[in-house]
């Protein structure tokens, strides 16, 4: 429980000087043509396959072994809390950038698509990171094959981090938008597991 307010605390930091400190927008804005002209020679559909059927591909498939896998260990309040991850992530992100308010990027730095909602949090980094991270703390737990709980944890690691970077490299979202997300992810992944743990115990 401690780390969770310890990230709260941090989280509720790192929102107010991103909303009160002008630096930190100077920041996101370097760091974002930083990016750009990494990428100049990549083409753009690889920063756009997040935005595509990839990203629902990529949400359902975690969605599905997980529930899968509750079902057949019949550990059906599991399966419950499981359907709801992707859920709460999305509604947090509603309402903080309902209450922020803050801005995307200048649009001479959005490539291809130019999104009419708020900026902070990345919905797109903070669902991902939600997902992806349980998936990381299932293969430690219950994954006896070494190989497979390293290919699939570091295949987590890398999609979690692609994500966040195209919403970068896209001019879509600030950088601090995606470490925010991040650190909003690792609450609520934290708070999901302590929820896991206990009705495993439970059943």
């Amino acid at each position: 429980m401690k780390k969770i307010i310890l990230l709260i605390i941090a989280f509720l930091i790192f929102t107010i000087l991103i909303n009160f400190c002008p630096v930190i927008t100077l920041w996101d804005k370097s760091f974002i043509i930083s990016i750009q002209n990494l990428m100049k020679n990549i083409p753009v559909i690889f920063a756009l396959l997040p935005d595509c059927i990839l990203y629902s591909i990529m949400i359902a498939l975690p969605l599905i072994t997980g529930g899968i896998y509750f079902i057949i260990n019949k550990n059906r309040i599991n399966f419950i809390i499981l359907c709801t991850l992707p859920l709460a992530p999305f509604l947090m992100n509603c309402i903080i950038k309902t209450l922020l308010h803050r801005q995307r990027p200048p649009m001479e730095l959005q490539l291809s698509i130019h999104p009419h909602s708020f900026s902070y949090v990345s919905s797109h980094s903070l669902i991902t990171f939600c997902l992806w991270g349980g998936v990381i703390y299932f293969l430690n737990r219950y994954c006896k094959n070494k190989y497979l709980k390293f290919t699939g944890i570091l295949f987590s690691i890398l999609w979690i981090l692609y994500v966040g970077i195209s919403r970068i490299w896209l001019g879509v979202h600030h950088p601090s938008d995606v470490l925010g997300a991040y650190i909003l992810g690792s609450i609520i992944v934290l708070f999901y597991i302590k929820l896991f743990e206990k009705f495993e115990v439970q059943e």
